[in-house]
């Protein structure tokens, strides 16, 4: 089982490097914020668990200025409205944060090709080109065999965080 999540995070590890290299490569061509604006948007909808936050309601919808609070060491995860799936173009979603900040994020994998057990892993999401964009590039996404709908905001910060809303955009 260990073996196998290491196998993949590795595999994660490689393949980001050309995803993130090839999504550069694109911005000479096209501007990074015009194309954003242009995709559809869906947000996070449920907070199904919190450890250290305040206000968690308030990270969901679209931003609205109001601010859910995760405490140094805390951490927050939601339900997005549909799953977020890798593209090919700049950034695969957004969080929306009042100030920068330290903290992790994380997506809810299938660990398995089987959909009669898939079973499931918290693996890393990759930062974005935009402030506050992530990727999703996990080896079975990738492969189209599945998006994730589940972000895990961890605090990494000695300060707390401020998260407006979680963005994920369409295909």
């Amino acid at each position: 089982m260990k073996k196998r999540i290491f196998f993949r995070t590795f595999i994660l590890m490689v393949l980001s490097g050309g995803i993130i290299a090839a999504g550069r490569a694109r911005v000479s061509v096209m501007s990074p914020g015009r194309a954003q604006e242009e995709r559809p948007k869906f947000y996070a909808t449920r907070v199904i668990s919190e450890q250290g936050v305040v206000n968690s309601r308030e990270a969901l919808g679209e931003p609205d200025g109001r601010y859910a609070e995760i405490a140094p060491g805390g951490q927050m995860v939601l339900l997005m409205e549909s799953k977020i799936y890798p593209s090919t173009t700049f950034d695969d979603g957004i969080v929306f944060v009042k100030e920068q900040a330290d903290y992790g994020l994380e997506g809810w994998f299938p660990e398995s090709g089987s959909k009669k057990d898939p079973g499931f892993a918290w693996m890393p999401l990759i930062k974005g080109q935009s402030s506050g964009g992530f990727r999703v590039a996990y080896v079975d996404a990738l492969a189209g065999n599945a998006g994730v709908n589940m972000i895990r905001i961890s605090n990494n910060d000695t300060k707390p965080i401020l998260v407006d809303a979680v963005a994920g955009y369409g295909r």
